[in-house]
């Protein structure tokens, strides 16, 4: 069996409608073992999972895809929306021959996997949906009004992308500033993401027309309002795993959740912020495995 570390993370392309994705993959198909998706946020891309995904992959097939515009995917001028994202991400599963799978989102990406989730609930074992609140309800609502924690970090980006071609002509190339900004004000640790990383992101985020399909995410959330509120009139029946960082959503991430799932369990993840991958790793794989794990315990 190979070792952590000997556990090889894979680059490959797949032509799914009018979008070519970008996914890593890493592990093994596993007998009795759904597949661990794993979908990303905004300002990241897939690049996010990389110290999660050898340790996934022990125990399970691993797939995280750049959504559309994102990282190596593609970038259209439309489909930001975020049923249209998990259309794309699922036909990227049905290419892949997975009908169903165990499924994570973070950030917008949570949006995305909610998305999925409510679309095709037989194809989605279990869901864990992380530091993101729901357009339509309120809750994201609230997070963009301006208020006094606004010094703090929260959510001003997310008000001012909902106006595409104001924030572009603000921000157009001050993407460095932008990412050195928000990774600083949204962790409990900055050193969380190394100069390597920053680099990563910050080249990406600033390849032509990258930056404006980052702000269309932000842009779709009021049709994804009016999307989830109609989806919410059926709750999710799978578990589901609600995670915030101890110094950001904290347990309001599983509160703020209930609205659209049946049965939602609140994790906090302690010494994270909002980029819970970056600032715990290992802790939160090890989460993800204790989750994902009960499930193929009850299937035995």
């Amino acid at each position: 069996m190979n070792t952590v570390s000997e556990i090889a993370i894979t680059h490959h392309r797949a032509q799914v409608g009018e979008v070519s994705l970008h996914y890593l993959q890493a592990g093994e198909p596993r007998p009795g073992r759904a597949p661990l998706v794993l979908l990303h946020g905004f300002p990241q891309h897939s690049h996010m999972w990389r110290r999660l995904m050898p340790a996934l992959a022990e125990h399970y097939l691993v797939i995280a895809p750049d959504l559309r515009g994102i990282g190596g995917s593609s970038i259209l001028p439309t489909g930001y929306d975020k049923r249209t994202l998990a259309a794309d991400i699922y036909g990227l599963m049905q290419q892949l021959g997975h009908a169903r799978i165990n499924l994570v989102g973070y950030d917008l990406g949570a949006g995305v996997a909610y998305a999925y989730a409510a679309a095709h609930p037989e194809a989605v074992r279990r869901l864990v949906f992380m530091e993101f609140a729901l357009p339509g309800f309120g809750v994201w609502e609230q997070g963009i009004t301006p208020g006094p924690d606004w010094h703090n970090g929260v959510n001003w980006h997310a008000a001012l992308f909902t106006l595409p071609d104001v924030a572009e002509s603000f921000m157009g190339g001050q993407e460095r500033k932008f990412l050195s900004w928000i990774f600083w004000h949204l962790s409990c640790n900055p050193d969380a993401v190394s100069p390597e990383d920053f680099e990563v992101y910050a080249r990406q985020l600033s390849k032509p027309g990258a930056f404006r399909a980052g702000i269309n995410l932000y842009a779709a959330v009021w049709t994804d309002a009016e999307h989830n509120r109609a989806s919410a009139q059926r709750k999710l029946p799978m578990p589901v795993l609600a995670v915030g960082g101890a110094c950001s959503g904290g347990a309001y991430i599983a509160q703020a959740f209930a609205v659209a799932a049946e049965d939602v369990r609140p994790l906090v993840l302690e010494g994270a912020g909002h980029w819970l991958a970056e600032e715990q790793p290992a802790a939160l794989a090890t989460h993800f495995l204790d989750f994902f794990g009960e499930a193929d315990q009850a299937a035995e």
